[in-house]
């Protein structure tokens, strides 16, 4: 559509344009300008399929009616043609065609001015405009295919949610397996390997069977409020927080070790930091599964944790020494201990190594990925503000570009022009980060130099100059209408630049010899009456800004929105799987546990030694078959189908 309402405005505007640009040319010149000019238009209709070709079209007749007519003759369609095509490469085509295609068609450009301008300044100046126009150009069209990519990204995984479902579940079976295992398995294993010592050692030590019943009782309460808080349907797991600090949970699982008199020791090495919670989770779960296997296996075998911190890297390292034996080890287990920390390991992009050590030990090596302080990187919207900034820069160097130079000054005054020029200009690299203070800084420099230009400091003539750097006001409003605090808010940045506009072109008035000096009411009428235009011409920008920043606020509420709904579908088939859990849960782990806990209480409250003897092999048989239960939930869980098929959220 854009092609063809191009095309109209050549057949209707055609001979005003010409004459606009004081430019005379017969009825040849118009008709050949009209047919290069349709030709580029059909073929613009096809630039989103055949980007590559239709810009090829574009710049090879661009540049013969440049070199062969007018340059009105073909407008505006040709004018605008390279850059409509550009785009569209860089839409439709991977980063590197639109590079280069647009080097291709900057190259062309250039060789043709270099043909049609007048001196090699000229055709410097005229290069140096077109590349850093067609660098923009793909920037833009870049950032538009990521933002399409996005989103359809999103549509995909929204329309695969329902296909995944059965993925999900599975999935979450498997986590929920894991984490039970870990849970009931580490402290019930625990409470069975105390009480069956105890046991054995009754007639040797009596007081530990008293002991053993006391730590029964509080581990049988600690795996009941964890199972609870397994099953919660309402609160995520704690590895899904967005940050944990490892240590902090590492410490208590040691020092309930401890109280169990098993001797471990922790040491943290390099500069701790907050971890992802995915990784503190994985890390505390390989740390978790590797003391249940050597409290199993290395019965008071010593045991040291060892956690470092390191450039990328969290290495974690459970050593156990030999110790005896536990028979039964692999029955309490299940041979599920290496292969799950393995998977959790593996979840996260770590790597995790088992095996004995020389000495006759154990040794567990995990390594995990940890992100590191972010950079900023250079991508397309940093050439964006480049190319602004270069603008801002390049175009005013015009005014003392020889053979005609707008205002003169020697090569100190040079280096001084062009060092403010800089500094107004380089603000802008902030712009989207925190736009306000871009604007304000802006705006400080144009009234310093209002303020040097009064003194005397510069010449009167280095206005011309800002005036032509004059785009760095125009992005700085569009920029705080996009990404300040609020619309409203660039507005508002919006008059405050018309306004030191206004300053600005009084100053010029000010220092001008052939005007009369200004008395303070010329001067306030002056403020208003300039300040209004500068706002006027600035209020286009802010209206640019506005529309943009109301159409990603819209793209990013629909993004969020699919993303929700990927993740209601996700939390749908996480309740039912934990619905399915906590249903069998009771039976299987509950019940034992609280009959476990319930008989060492009564034991403890009173009554003969034996009698706390027969309590404590109750607790141990309870222990064992709460295990057992465990068992049996966890080869339940891996034999059911999908709990929600057929189901919709």
């Amino acid at each position: 559509m854009l092609p063809l309402v191009l095309l109209g405005v050549q057949l209707v505007a055609g001979p005003g344009l010409a004459a606009v640009l004081d430019e005379s040319f017969g009825v040849r010149e118009r008709t050949l300008g009209l047919l290069a000019g349709a030709v580029v238009a059909v073929a613009l209709c096809l630039r989103r399929e055949r980007p590559a070709a239709v810009l090829g079209v574009t710049v090879v007749i661009g540049g013969a009616a440049e070199l062969t007519l007018p340059a009105s003759a073909g407008a505006p369609v040709l004018w605008a043609a390279d850059l409509i095509a550009l785009y569209s490469l860089a839409v439709h085509r991977p980063a590197r065609t639109a590079v280069t295609g647009g080097a291709a068609a900057a190259a062309a450009g250039c060789l043709v001015g270099a043909v049609t301008s007048s001196s090699p300044t000229e055709a410097l100046a005229t290069a140096l405009m077109t590349a850093a126009c067609f660098a923009a150009v793909i920037a833009f069209g870049q950032l538009r295919r990521q933002r399409v990519d996005l989103r359809r990204r999103l549509a995909v995984r929204l329309d695969a949610a329902e296909r995944e479902r059965q993925v999900l579940a599975a999935a979450e079976r498997e986590r929920l397996a894991r984490d039970l295992h870990d849970v009931a398995g580490h402290h019930l294993s625990a409470v069975t390997v105390h009480a069956t010592a105890a046991l054995r050692l009754e007639d040797r030590r009596p007081e530990m069977v008293a002991e053993a019943l006391a730590i029964a009782v509080d581990t049988g309460r600690e795996v009941l409020a964890a199972l609870n808080r397994l099953v919660d349907v309402v609160v995520r797991p704690s590895g899904n927080d967005p940050d944990a600090d490892l240590q902090a949970v590492i410490s208590p699982l040691c020092t309930g070790l401890a109280r169990l008199g098993i001797p471990v020791s922790v040491t943290v090495s390099g500069e701790p930091h907050v971890l992802p919670g995915e990784t503190v989770a994985a890390a505390y779960g390989v740390v978790q599964e590797s003391l249940t296997n050597a409290m199993r296996h290395a019965t008071g075998a010593p045991i040291t944790v060892r956690i470092a911190y390191g450039a990328g890297t969290l290495t974690v390292v459970v050593r156990n020494e030999k110790g005896g034996a536990w028979n039964d080890g692999a029955e309490l287990g299940g041979g599920r201990g290496v292969d799950g920390m393995r998977r959790r390991t593996d979840e996260v992009g770590g790597t995790l190594q088992a095996g004995p050590i020389d000495e006759g030990g154990w040794s567990v090596h995990a390594e995990f990925p940890t992100p590191s302080r972010a950079r900023r990187e250079f991508g397309w919207p940093e050439l964006v503000d480049m190319v602004a900034m270069g603008m801002c820069v390049v175009l005013p160097l015009v005014a003392v570009t020889p053979p005609d130079p707008i205002l003169r000054a020697s090569p100190l005054g040079l280096a001084s022009l062009l060092g403010l020029l800089s500094a107004h200009a380089l603000l802008l690299w902030w712009r989207r980060t925190i736009p306000v203070v871009t604007l304000a800084s802006v705006a400080g420099v144009d009234v310093l130099w209002a303020g040097l230009t009064l003194s005397e400091v510069i010449s009167a003539s280095w206005l011309e100059a800002l005036a032509l750097s004059w785009t760095a006001e125009a992005i700085a409003v569009y920029s705080l209408a996009v990404y300040g605090p609020s619309a409203a808010a660039g507005l508002l940045g919006a008059t405050a630049a018309g306004t030191v506009g206004g300053l600005l072109a009084l100053t010029g008035l000010a220092v001008d010899p052939a005007e009369e000096p200004l008395t303070a009411g010329d001067a306030v009428a002056g403020l208003v009456f300039f300040g209004t235009l500068g706002t006027l011409a600035m209020l286009p920008f802010w209206a640019w800004g506005a529309v943009v920043r109301s159409r990603r606020s819209r793209g990013r509420d629909w993004e969020r929105s699919m993303a929700e709904a990927v993740a209601v579908r996700t939390d749908h088939v996480v309740r039912a799987e934990r619905y399915q859990v906590a249903a069998g849960l009771r039976e299987a782990v509950l019940d034992h546990t609280v009959r476990l806990v319930r008989a060492g209480e009564s034991a403890l409250r009173g009554g003969p030694e034996h009698d706390r003897s027969a309590a404590l092999a109750v607790v141990a048989g309870e222990a064992r078959a709460a295990l057992a239960g465990m068992r049996e939930l966890l080869e339940t869980l891996e034999a059911t189908p999908d709990a929600t098929a057929g189901a919709r959220p």
